[in-house]
């Protein structure tokens, strides 16, 4: 049996802490939000990846991608991405936004756009995980859930 990618639950808590303290990210807010983040979990069940969707208004802020450096690949990647996707657009999100510094071309190729900095949201702004927001260096991507 190969990787299972599922919605987390609470027992799901520790593990993804874990993958989040060793790629440096934060764990702020997971806890409040734990129904709203997927992990993958290899054959023997261990969680070696998560994502989270952050409800922000009637959008969602894609948050904490993890994917353990010694699974990852490109396609189990981009298919752990495009899943997301799907799952904000059947939650009902309008826009799908996220943060980065790195991987502009890995989400383009998704279907992610920049958002310029004076067109970032405000609600997006008051969100508690915009405040790693660092002008000039991290950028905004938005994607309409339309377009999926």
């Amino acid at each position: 049996m190969g990787i299972v990618i599922r919605i987390a639950t609470e027992k799901d808590l520790l593990p993804i802490q874990h993958l989040l303290a060793k790629a440096s990210l934060s764990e702020r807010g997971i806890e409040q939000n734990i129904d709203n983040f997927l992990v993958v979990e290899d054959p023997e069940k261990k969680i070696i990846g998560t994502v989270g969707i952050e409800p922000v208004g009637r959008d969602g802020l894609l948050r904490s991608l993890v994917l353990a450096s010694e699974t990852w690949n490109a396609k189990v990647g981009l298919n752990f991405i495009e899943l997301a996707v799907a799952y904000g657009k059947q939650k009902g999100y309008e826009k799908l936004f996220l943060l980065t510094n790195t991987s502009l071309p890995f989400f383009e190729y998704i279907g992610f756009k920049i958002v310029e900095e004076n067109e970032i949201p405000e609600h997006l702004k008051a969100s508690e995980h915009f405040s790693q927001y660092v002008e000039g260096v991290t950028k905004v991507m938005a994607l309409s859930t339309d377009d999926i």
